[in-house]
């Protein structure tokens, strides 16, 4: 049956605060049903009726269906505001998500704790309220709320309300400076800056991030300088705004950061990591480091180093960045830095050359073995040169072939060492190794196709297509297509294909040995010798495929040539 709610003249005239403090005043409860709601329990989830109400924003509407709820429900006021829809949204959630500032500024004025309620994806009201740009109930929210930590707080994706609202505030409205992005912004950063411990407060990621991700330099100038505090703000990883900056490959962030503080290029992450460190990934903003912006006291380059005690041509040989080695090199050209850089050890031993080797970056090994001050036969902490690395297993994993990084360091006049005693002579021996069944597996492979290859093109030798001339014919056994040029194609192109595929099967069977170097010789030279063979037998087949037809017409013709 449903219950009805009677209300005499008087409590109609009431306002909507006097009617929710005439509810206040009803609500004694027992003391099981003020307790807190836990998962599960069906009074969790918040009535339909006051969640459309709380939505549309008609406080007169909003107050009947908290009376209603209050009397079917017989739960504490409190509770009833701690509802939540499936997403987890209580009703300031829904009211500031609406922009229904009536029902946010009664909701705070009666129960200002819910300011810090927080959905399933740790969004506060204040958070919500940002993202779909409700300027006023943002205003209220700070002004009413008497929890002012509320604009520090973070979400489930660490983001703080200042971090939203510089990602929500586009480029055409900072340049105009109006429109709601760009108010809710300026509201918050006024905010921050009357809490000289802003700085320390802030949860999450830094706002300067944001404004980094964005590519607004002027944005950026903007939080810096009202802000300027967030520039030591450090996360979790001990990473600098400058770190964030050369990741983001940012190079005119960079620019800004390095003009505002000059030490931030100082300063190292948990890995030991230089923000030069990080910039390595991005080879046009490693420029940044050479301008001369306060930059006098920057130590030598070939002295940065990271915890592995790596310096920046270390980290860029390992990433593979072939493009911000060669500016290394390229740049560092002068003096002994370079040859300090090229030739310097990390905590195990390897030089830049053997870690682009462990990689197999070709390209890094390129330049790096064409540096002239390189000591190419460095050996690491296990007594291996840049050539002794490359054989190892983890080299073949890279995208390219394996082979191509070794030819590099052979042509170079790498050799393998072969005094080292860190192997054991199973390991060194070519069955062993798993580099050494790699290359003899792939020259095994090469083999049986390069023998398809050369059957297949010495039988198509004897069965000419077109056939011979007859006994009875003037000339009995010669090509009956001999003198027709696509004939002569197919000749050219199968016996092309088949001596190249025979002398690959012999360069391969000179391969087959235990010299694991004369085996890489071998299936590098055998590759070019397939291929001709496939291009040639691909030729010949189109021309075979040609010849049929005109054959058929030469016998119908009634004076074939």
């Amino acid at each position: 049956m449903a219950h009805t709610i009677s209300m005499d003249n008087s409590e109609m005239r009431m306002t909507p605060n006097e009617r929710l403090e005439a509810l206040e005043a009803r609500d004694v409860l027992a003391p099981d049903k003020q307790q807190e709601l836990e998962d599960g329990d069906l009074n969790k989830i918040m009535d339909c009726e006051l969640y459309g109400a709380t939505k549309r924003g008609d406080i007169k509407k909003f107050i009947d269906a908290l009376e209603k709820v209050f009397e079917l429900r017989k739960l504490a006021l409190s509770l009833i505001f701690h509802q939540v829809t499936p997403s987890g949204n209580s009703l300031i959630h829904v009211a500031a998500s609406s922009g229904n500032d009536d029902v946010v500024e009664l909701i705070l004025h009666h129960f200002p704790n819910t300011v810090t309620q927080k959905n399933s994806s740790e969004d506060t009201p204040l958070h919500v309220a940002i993202q779909d740009r409700r300027l006023n109930t943002i205003e209220k929210i700070i002004h009413l709320g008497t929890d002012l930590e509320i604009i520090y707080q973070k979400n489930k994706n660490n983001k703080s309300p200042l971090y939203l609202a510089i990602e929500k505030c586009n480029r055409s409205e900072w340049k105009d400076c109006k429109g709601a992005g760009w108010e809710i912004l300026q509201l918050l950063l006024e905010a921050f800056a009357r809490d000289e411990a802003y700085a320390v407060k802030i949860q999450g990621k830094s706002p300067i991030l944001a404004a980094i991700q964005s590519w607004n330099t002027e944005l950026l100038r903007e939080i810096i300088d009202r802000l300027p505090k967030l520039l030591y703000v450090r996360d979790e990883n001990w990473w600098t705004p400058l770190h964030f900056a050369a990741s983001e490959g940012n190079d005119e962030a960079m620019e800004v950061l390095l003009e505002k503080c000059p030490d931030l290029a100082l300063q190292t992450d948990k890995n030991g990591s230089y923000p030069i460190h990080i910039a390595c990934q991005h080879e046009k903003i490693l420029g940044e480091f050479h301008t001369p912006r306060g930059m006098d006291t920057w130590p030598d380059l070939a002295e940065i180093k990271n915890k592995k005690v790596q310096n920046i041509l270390h980290v860029a040989a390992k990433a593979g960045n072939d493009k911000a080695v060669q500016y290394i090199l390229n740049e560092c050209s002068e003096g002994d830095v370079i040859k300090k850089m090229v030739n310097s050890k990390d905590v195990d031993g390897n030089t830049p050359l053997h870690l682009a080797s462990i990689h197999n970056h070709c390209q890094v090994m390129h330049y790096l073995t064409e540096e002239k001050t390189i000591e190419l036969d460095l050996r690491n902490n296990n007594g291996w040169n840049a050539l002794d690395v490359a054989m190892e297993p983890q080299s073949f994993s890279s995208k390219d072939p394996a082979v191509r990084g070794r030819k590099i360091l052979i042509k170079a006049g790498l050799w393998r060492n072969k005094g080292q005693d860190v192997r054991s002579p199973k390991e060194q021996s070519y069955g062993a190794s798993e580099s050494s069944k790699w290359i003899k597996d792939e020259i095994n492979t090469q083999l049986l196709v390069a023998t398809l290859v050369a059957s297949v093109t010495f039988t198509a030798g004897f069965t000419l297509p077109g056939g011979y001339n007859a006994s009875s014919d003037p000339h009995p056994g010669k090509a009956t297509m001999l003198h027709k040029g696509v004939f002569q194609l197919f000749v050219i192109c199968d016996t092309l294909a088949m001596y190249n595929s025979i002398l690959a099967v012999v360069v391969l069977l000179w391969g087959n040995v235990s010299n694991i170097r004369v085996a890489e010789r071998a299936y590098t030279i055998a590759g070019p010798l397939l291929l001709w063979a496939f291009i040639g037998m691909a030729v010949a087949f189109l021309a075979a495929i040609i010849i049929a037809p005109i054959r058929i017409l030469q016998l119908k013709s009634p004076n074939p040539s």
